[in-house]
């Protein structure tokens, strides 16, 4: 009688005799198998599942190295290098500043944004009728924010700067040139630009002159009908209406919830009462209520679809003015997913609103601004 271990009895399956080698091969000592000639060998069934899983793993490899590498790119020029002062003493305007007997230099992890939200309905490079240029302008900047994202510590500060802010500005002619400097509200300096790009450009010159010569790495601009696409596309805000809004089809009363989409978004961010004086700062304080909010929502959003905010970024090539790149954003977004927006982190230009004509015109208050740029973007060296 057989024991049931005898290994006589058992049964092996059909595929099981298909890798050994021949008893004559093992005995008379050939080579093993190439790896090409194994591959000959197999069953088509295993041939098709290890090409495809082949295919497979090539395609993850590219794109991971891909992104990966985007990412590379866009911490390396995103990021500003702080070079030490020459043997004269001489530094780089912007990188150190010096308050109160103390010497300050520029945080190499800080990276600043400025977002402009202009004042037209047509796409953002049609030029608009100007009393100040003959030939038209790129229309005004009503809103005007500089985010600024400490990949470091993981913290984003916001200062929106009321667009009645007197400072100095460039008088561009209608051929681009230069003409003179004048202290004027910032929000005028976007008309000059012959273009969209250069618009930009000089809002951040007159941004960056405003806070000392801080750099501004990156630079947006949007025009009206990118709000409405920006706010659907991550499925609507919510906010509590801080003061009573008139728009164009309902009025929003101040204390009520609200779940803003399409013009809404734009009716809450864009209206006020322009017979009420200082109805702007009110405004402005909607706006960044609003980007707090659309930040929290775009987070989540983000997390459930990877891709959107380079689907958004396509989306709104007709309406944005940027120099934000792919590789910015591959770098930026998996860094902003752990980043919360607080309102401790928000501020105002410090000043005050004054009406000596027809138009607010907006004081900075220097030694309080001074104070905000240093605790915002430098750390004190010995």
């Amino acid at each position: 009688m057989k024991r049931d271990d005898d290994f006589s009895t058992k049964i092996l399956y059909e595929d099981s005799f298909e890798d050994r080698p021949l008893d004559d091969d093992a005995e008379s000592g050939n080579k093993p198998k190439s790896i090409l000639e194994k591959f000959l060998s197999m069953k088509r069934w295993k041939k098709v599942v290890l090409c495809v899983v082949t295919a497979l793993l090539v395609v993850v490899a590219g794109l991971t190295g891909s992104f990966f590498y985007l990412r590379a790119q866009g911490e390396k020029k995103l990021k500003t290098t702080v070079t030490a002062p020459t043997e004269s003493g001489d530094a780089e305007e912007g990188l150190y500043i010096t308050y109160n007997e103390k010497k300050y230099r520029y945080n190499e992890d800080v990276i600043n944004f400025l977002c402009l939200g202009i004042d037209k309905e047509v796409p953002i490079e049609e030029k608009m009728p100007a009393p100040q240029l003959e030939n038209g302008s790129e229309g005004l900047a009503d809103t005007i924010v500089l985010f600024s994202v400490n990949i470091e510590n993981g913290q984003i500060k916001i200062l929106a700067i009321p667009r009645e802010t007197i400072t100095p500005i460039k008088i561009v002619n209608q051929k681009g040139d230069f003409d003179r400097n004048e202290n004027v509200q910032i929000n005028y300096q976007y008309v000059y630009g012959q273009d969209a790009t250069a618009s930009c450009e000089l809002m951040v010159d007159a941004v960056s002159n405003l806070l000392y010569q801080v750099p501004i790495q990156r630079y947006c601009s949007i025009n009206i009908a990118a709000i409405s696409l920006l706010n659907d596309a991550i499925g609507g805000v919510d906010v509590q209406v801080l003061e009573d809004v008139r728009g164009d089809n309902r009025i929003y009363h101040a204390g009520e919830t609200m779940h803003l989409t399409g013009d809404m978004a734009l009716d809450y961010v864009r209206q006020r009462d322009t017979q009420t004086l200082g109805s702007s700062l009110g405004r402005l304080d909607r706006q960044k209520q609003y980007i707090t909010n659309y930040f929290a929502t775009a987070k989540e959003a983000v997390k459930n679809d990877f891709t959107l905010p380079v689907n958004i970024y396509n989306s709104l090539q007709d309406n944005m003015c940027t120099n934000i790149t792919v590789e910015d954003i591959a770098y930026l977004v998996p860094e902003l997913l752990n980043i919360d927006l607080n309102a401790e982190n928000m501020a105002t230009v410090p000043g005050e609103a004054t009406w000596p004509g027809e138009f607010m015109e907006y004081i900075p208050n220097q030694e309080q601004l001074k104070e905000i740029v240093i605790n915002y973007f430098y750390e004190e060296i010995s």
